[in-house]
């Protein structure tokens, strides 16, 4: 475990990286902290919340994991657990991985003179702040997916749209959880409005943010379903009107060919066959039903195209 400590003049900070079981219990005799409460922190599935336990406040943050994968889109995938224990005299930070929000908390400039309220709303704001670039990099491929779906080139969006929104609808649910924290901590502790507002303030614009793109990546995906069924639609029109075109001749030629069959079979005794205008009569008689076929079918509407 590596472990970071200073000491202000009124309260002191601990932020432990990977603790051990071992490690917690050691934390829970040093520290009024129940050891199941500690032993919590192991667990990667807890969603943000916040506990009040007797003179200990207990935070659950969701931090941006630095090392997700790309095609992890679960909230646990996505990020790693930043777990606060505030008490009077002390802010106890714990987490697995190194985080920028603890790696960088040696800035002198304004970290000599930290207070306990400052120091919990500045990792309370890194935390938030770990989102602003994959919130961004979604916000791209939004925008490439939107550009894909009005181009010809529509190969693997439903595939890419849909990583998409799986990954911004696991960020939602962190911000939401993390709006209801900050709604609950003043219930518990006194926190200056000032101080709390500076937290809230980020955090609904990574709401808005998120809903936007999930609003967005939402309409996306049915807009090229709309398409993409609408060109299958359009093919099945012409595929239609093409075996419309070859019934209408079908529907011609199969008296004709009839006909012409009948009088085209070689049996001796025919009487049709010595007449001597038989060949005109047949002929005529092909005209009269084609003739026919033509306004029987017209009266039926089916020479008619729905050109509206």
């Amino acid at each position: 475990m590596k472990r970071f400590e200073h000491q202000w003049q009124d309260f002191k900070w601990i932020d432990c990286e990977g603790p051990s079981h071992e490690d917690l219990i050691k934390l829970a005799e040093e520290f009024p902290i129940p050891l199941q409460a500690l032993t919590t922190c192991l667990d990667p599935e807890h969603l943000p919340k916040a506990e009040f336990l007797e003179k200990v406040l207990f935070v659950i943050l969701r931090h941006q994991d630095l090392q997700a994968k790309p095609k992890a889109a679960t909230m646990q995938e996505l990020t790693t657990k930043l777990v606060f224990f505030i008490g009077r005299d002390f802010v106890l930070t714990i987490h697995r991985a190194p985080l920028p929000c603890t790696t960088e908390r040696k800035d002198k400039a304004s970290f000599e003179n930290m207070t306990l309220i400052g120091l919990v709303k500045n990792l309370f704001l890194q935390t938030l702040r770990s989102f602003d670039a994959p919130l961004d990099e979604l916000d791209s491929k939004t925008d490439v997916i939107e550009e894909r779906v009005f181009s010809l080139k529509r190969r693997n969006i439903l595939r890419e749209g849909y990583m998409v929104k799986r990954k911004i609808s696991s960020y939602r649910k962190v911000f939401k959880f993390t709006a209801d924290i900050l709604n609950l901590i003043p219930t518990e502790v006194e926190i200056p409005l000032r101080d709390l507002s500076q937290v809230r303030e980020p955090l609904i614009k990574h709401l808005f943010y998120a809903d936007e793109i999930q609003e967005e990546i939402s309409g996306l995906l049915n807009l090229h379903l709309s398409l993409m069924s609408q060109k299958t639609n359009e093919a099945s029109l012409r595929t239609n009107e093409v075996m419309r075109v070859l019934t209408v001749f079908s529907i011609f030629f199969l008296p004709l060919n009839f006909i012409a069959g009948v009088y085209g079979m070689n049996f001796e005794y025919m009487p049709e066959l010595k007449t001597h205008y038989g060949y005109f009569i047949t002929l005529t008689v092909m005209i009269l039903v084609v003739l026919a076929i033509t306004y029987w079918m017209h009266r039926k509407g089916w020479l008619r195209t729905d050109s509206n």
